[in-house]
């Protein structure tokens, strides 16, 4: 596996990148850890979008057809760090209104 690190300069909160985690194929991340961690750190906390079916829970968001092009859900249940050096490239970022979606999602797992 070649990393190509996607010149990917900088981390945002709410963008989806591609990244190879270990010996796994690139899958898509939407980074969801502050900014300030992002910009200082050299990994970020993500949660994985998949298109695979999964249970209906108030810890995944489903996608709209307004969040095209991305299909699926988002498993805010399931927080990973990734690290620059595995970010293959930045495929944009999610609407605001997905985010507050995200971002309740994620008070749900987290019991908070």
């Amino acid at each position: 596996m070649t990393r190509t690190h996607g010149g990917v300069s900088r981390i945002v909160r709410g963008r989806v990148y591609g990244a190879e985690l270990g010996d796994l194929p690139e899958k898509y991340y939407l980074a969801v850890s502050n900014n300030q961690r992002n910009h200082v750190l050299d990994s970020f906390l993500a949660v994985r979008l998949t298109t695979s079916p999964k249970p209906t829970l108030d810890t995944i968001v489903e996608l709209e057809a307004a969040d095209a092009p991305w299909t699926g859900r988002i498993l805010c249940d399931d927080l990973v760090t990734v690290y620059r050096d595995e970010v293959t490239r930045d495929m944009g970022a999610l609407r605001q209104a997905t985010m507050l979606q995200v971002n309740q999602a994620l008070r749900n797992a987290l019991a908070l």
